[in-house]
């Protein structure tokens, strides 16, 4: 009876299996092989061992990139996180208008990022922007900055423009709160606590699952961001808004150089999964050796 059961389940699983096999082992391997050579657009793949990763090791270009990367990840997991924590914690208590707040909260997300990347850049743009009429109306006699034209606000300018939309965190905060039994807040309530105390000892603590969700999302989503940065300043001015992904577009379409390319992918997702473990490992530790996260 076991031996049929496991072919039953072997047979369900292969599909999967296969489909994982092909979409996404196979790519990776092929990425990983042809970061050990030299590949360009006019010449096949010939071995050079690694030659890419020493060049991108040594190129101050690449290293701003992974710095940039990994600074937006930090802010990714607490600000925005944050954000999304707070708003939900918020609209559970259910304040007057929490029902349309909730939905326009969430419009913001259903935009595409390449078009959210667009509207920032007009909304940005000194000449004709929110910003040139936001100045005009302050009766200010400075000059309208660039704010992503200028390599002292760029990073910052670039880093406005998701960081605060959080919507989808605060659905999945939402949605773990509202699992939670409706006695513990009565009794809260009875015994005279404030919601502040029933945010820190109830919901954070029933929350801590779901954090941890939303940061290795947070996590894996800044690691691979490409489309905004490119929409807003392709990784520019100079390379104060670089990130990984950018890097990449650089050297596989503006150089043409596919194995160099396919060794920024391959440190890209040592960093991905590295940080995801990173954190996972974080959670578990604050939660007495049991992982707290789906």
């Amino acid at each position: 009876m076991i031996k049929h059961k496991k072919f039953w389940i072997t047979l369900f699983l292969l599909p999967c299996m296969i489909l994982f096999a092909f979409v996404y082992a196979a790519p990776i391997v092929t990425v990983a092989t042809t970061s050990l050579t030299r590949y360009t657009a006019f010449e096949p793949p010939s071995f050079t061992g690694f030659k890419n990763f020493e060049i991108l090791f040594g190129d101050k270009d690449f290293l701003i990139s992974v710095k940039n990367t990994l600074v937006w990840v930090f802010l990714q997991t607490t600000l925005h996180v944050s954000v999304g924590l707070f708003t939900a914690l918020m609209l559970h208590r259910k304040p007057k208008g929490w029902k349309f707040t909730r939905t326009a909260y969430l419009i913001p997300n259903i935009v595409p990022t390449a078009a959210t990347g667009i509207m920032f850049t007009l909304l940005f743009n000194p000449s004709f922007g929110v910003i040139r009429e936001l100045f005009a109306r302050l009766g200010t006699d400075r000059p309208v900055p660039n704010l992503l034209g200028n390599s002292k606000y760029a990073f910052w300018a670039v880093t406005a423009t998701w960081i605060f939309y959080s919507a989808f965190n605060m659905v999945i905060f939402l949605a773990e709160l509202s699992a939670v039994n409706k006695d513990i807040y009565e009794a809260a309530a009875i015994d005279g606590a404030t919601p502040s105390q029933v945010d820190r000892h109830i919901n954070l603590p029933i929350l801590k699952n779901a954090i941890g969700t939303c940061v290795v999302l947070a996590t894996v989503a800044m690691v691979s961001q490409f489309d905004i940065i490119y929409m807003t300043t392709r990784g520019g001015p100079g390379t104060s808004t670089l990130n990984l992904p950018v890097y990449l577009y650089k050297a596989m379409l503006l150089e043409n150089n596919y194995g160099k390319a396919n060794a920024v992918g391959v440190i890209q997702i040592i960093l991905g999964v590295s940080l995801v473990l990173l954190i996972r490992r974080m959670f578990r530790s604050r939660d007495g050796g049991k992982t707290t996260l789906n």
